[in-house]
């Protein structure tokens, strides 16, 4: 054996030793056993909340705004005459000149653009190239959130996002709309691979479902389909997301830096500093917190010592360093762009759906965050009703209902069957975005945590982009579609059960595994 060998296995087992030591002296020293134990759910925890629920809203309003930006108008007749149909619509027109006309719920691009039948599917194209935005924008603020901080990514992504959507409702055509709306989804995909991480390293362990299931996407689905009903065109409504993300901005200006992110750069003593001033907000201060806090505090500067004696910044790379973590960063990356893929194809199609797109989508939002509140009460009384389980349920449901879909489509029929299986996935789903994020957050240490988020949203954004195109085969025949998003989920499920552990109830890691358990980097 080489001597360089022989040295190296010395150092990882001092490596070893001393974390264990570390250990030893939180238990028996402190009388909080992490930086978890120090988060209470009080007066500052309820800032937090406001801010996250109105970055929620922004972030949805402007991920899901081509649902009803992007709806396509009916064709009801061409000047006086009355047309069922687009084949209908171009014999006359080429015949007489005649105008469309149109009948439409919201004032979409395609009613003020005029792209209508065929034309119409340019608008939906575009939904792929504006969330490659929102793609873009997660991998970007991902890496700026884990190098300068949660709080400052989001403040800049927040004023971003408004500008943008701001500047996106004077366009003059499609082209300028595509432009100005891509870039600000760069922004919005800031906000949202950033603002759950900071939420989640500001509540309570024992409180993080309930309140993930409660500040989610799901009740702001009820309240977006109302706003946009009442915005009436989509240039109105771009306003209203602007101004929206414009609130947020706000919130964060009464918000301080996450205490987590702090202590993982090492900046102990403004970690400290925001710590005791989050108590004093709480009216929980009392002298001996800061002893209690400095003991936290030192174990916290022990570890840091031990696992960063050379400046390190971390990237995506590292979320594959041992193989555990490699088979559990691919199935999440899996999961998540087959759960993508199956809520925005179901989602940027729903005006096919009978009824109001309002309503429906007011009903797909209210039954979400009904499953929602189900599971977290479930979460909150049941020990044994883990996130696991949630994703194991949610993904046979999510299943079943598409496959009920094909079947009845197959058959010749639909109708109701297909608004009834469009809510129950979608709701499911949200059960399944909510887990699989928690679940990451929980599994991942804080030196790459918000890089596990901004990847696996990152990688979200590939089902999204390509889920408008999805439909398509409709074409060829009306239960392909539902078919095909059948067999991702079952493959979803398949692999989630063999690589995902359970995570319920975990204490935050803050540091990457010692470098001997690395596949690679076990030496500068």
């Amino acid at each position: 054996m080489s001597t360089s060998s022989t040295s190296e296995e010395d150092e990882n087992f001092i490596e070893s030793i001393e974390e264990q030591k570390t250990l030893e002296v939180l238990t028996s020293n402190s009388k909080f056993k992490s930086l978890d134990d120090l988060v209470e759910l009080r007066w500052y925890c309820l800032l937090v909340l406001i801010m996250a629920e109105l970055t929620a809203f922004t972030a949805l309003a402007s991920v899901t705004m081509m649902v009803f930006a992007g709806a396509n108008p009916t064709i009801v007749g061409c000047d006086s005459t009355p047309i069922n149909n687009c084949h209908e619509l171009s014999l006359l027109k080429n015949r007489t000149g005649c105008t469309p006309v149109l009948e439409y719920q919201f004032e979409s691009v395609q009613v003020e653009f005029n792209y209508i039948c065929d034309d119409a599917k340019k608008v939906k194209n575009t939904i792929t190239i504006q969330t490659f935005g929102v793609l873009v924008g997660a991998a970007i603020f991902g890496q700026v959130s884990d190098n300068f901080g949660r709080r400052k990514a989001l403040i800049i992504s927040c004023i971003g996002n408004a500008i943008f959507n701001l500047v996106t409702s004077y366009s003059p055509d499609l082209f300028y709309f595509v432009v100005w709306r891509t870039v600000a989804n760069v922004f919005a995909g800031g906000i949202t691979v950033v603002q759950m991480v900071y939420m989640v390293e500001n509540i309570p362990r024992k409180d993080r479902m309930w309140i993930q299931n409660s500040i989610t996407w799901s009740p702001n689905l009820i309240l977006f389909p109302y706003i946009a009903y009442l915005s009436h065109d989509w240039r109105t409504l771009s306003v209203v997301i602007a101004a929206a993300s414009l609130l947020s901005f706000f919130a964060l200006i009464l918000l301080e830096e996450s205490p987590r992110w702090l202590v993982q750069k090492g900046n102990f003593e403004e970690a400290r500093r925001l710590l005791v001033k989050i108590r004093k907000t709480d009216r929980l201060y009392t002298p001996e917190f800061e002893k209690d806090l400095d003991e936290v505090l030192k174990i916290e500067a022990e570890k840091h010592a031990i696992t960063h004696k050379k400046s390190k910044k971390y990237t995506f790379i590292h979320l594959f360093c041992t193989w555990k973590m490699m088979a559990q960063t691919v199935t999440f990356i899996i999961g998540i762009i087959c759960t993508s893929l199956i809520v925005y194809a179901l989602m940027y199609n729903l005006e096919n759906l009978t009824g109001s797109l309002f309503w429906n989508g007011a009903a797909i939002g209210a039954a979400r965050w009904i499953v929602n509140i189900l599971v977290s009460i479930a979460d909150y009384k049941l020990p044994w009703f883990g996130r696991k389980l949630i994703n194991i349920l949610s993904m046979i449901f999510t299943a079943a209902s598409l496959g009920v879909m094909a079947v009845f489509l197959y058959t010749g029929n639909g109708g109701n069957i297909l608004a009834i299986g469009t809510t129950v996935a979608i709701a499911m789903c949200s059960q399944l975005f909510i887990a699989k994020y928690l679940m990451v957050n929980e599994l991942y240490p804080t030196a790459v945590r918000n890089l596990a988020v901004s990847a696996v949203s990152t990688m979200s954004r590939i089902g999204s982009m390509f889920s408008p195109q999805l439909f398509y085969l409709k074409d060829v025949a009306e239960w392909l579609p539902y078919a095909v998003l059948m067999a991702f989920q079952v493959v979803d499920l398949i692999i989630f059960c063999f690589f995902i552990p359970e995570t319920k109830g975990v204490h935050l890691e803050n540091h990457l595994p010692p470098k001997h358990k690395r596949i690679f980097g076990k030496r500068s």
